[in-house]
């Protein structure tokens, strides 16, 4: 069951990187990473906010809507006790505003650098396609099954990666339960993004606790 949990997380990962991949060769960055300003905008309107109102919430004066837009364009960066405000009247975690995520190769240098420092948390292994499994005397991990690359007509086992953490392991599940929701539309876009803009506050740590912040729609 847990090697199934940890293939099922690792196959979202390679897909994820597949697509970014592929966007790449589009020159088509833009839609994949959102900066502070393309999150603000989204977070706005899925809380059904106008420019206007939202610059109103925040005390900006008559040109409010202005500097709102200018925020959302990237024309401007809002400094950050503004953002901090900006979470706070939007009701989402300030994290949203302050992680860095826009490229991918940022988030992988920092699981990189986490890793050096803290004693090999993350461990690697190549999925091994349609073969059995090495030998359990092997130190070498290798998961059986079907998760790949593919670009064009090449395709590549997906080297795959998991974290020798027991917190983070229970966070990847849930979240690999919410993609699974997702998908199966057991829950909305909507309700997927508010879980989203809310984590960890939202985490439910894989159905073992109630959520500090509830975030689904009450029917």
């Amino acid at each position: 069951m847990r090697m199934s949990i940890v293939f099922a997380k690792l196959l979202l990962f390679s897909c994820a990187f597949m697509l970014w991949y592929a966007k790449i060769e589009k020159n088509n960055l833009e839609e994949i990473f959102v900066d502070v300003g393309q999150k603000i905008k989204l977070i706005r309107l899925h809380r059904g906010l106008t420019q206007k109102q939202l610059g109103d919430l925040l005390n900006l004066g008559d040109g409010g809507a202005n500097r709102i837009a200018q925020y959302e364009m990237g024309y401007r960066v809002p400094k950050a006790l503004l953002l901090k405000e900006i979470a706070r009247v939007l009701d989402v975690q300030e994290d949203t505003f302050f992680l860095r995520d826009q490229y991918l190769f940022d988030i992988l240098r920092t699981i990189m650098w986490y890793d050096f420092e803290h004693g090999g948390t993350f461990e690697l292994a190549t999925v091994t396609l349609d073969s059995s499994i090495a030998s359990t005397e092997s130190k070498t991990p290798e998961l059986h099954g079907n998760a790949c690359t593919v670009l064009g007509d090449v395709v590549d086992p997906a080297t795959v990666l998991w974290m020798n953490a027991p917190l983070a392991n229970v966070l990847m599940q849930e979240w690999l339960t919410r993609k699974q929701e997702l998908a199966s539309r057991a829950i909305t876009k909507s309700e997927y993004f508010e879980w989203l803009i809310q984590w960890p506050a939202s985490a439910d740590m894989a159905g073992k606790r109630e959520p500090e912040k509830q975030w689904r729609k009450t029917k």
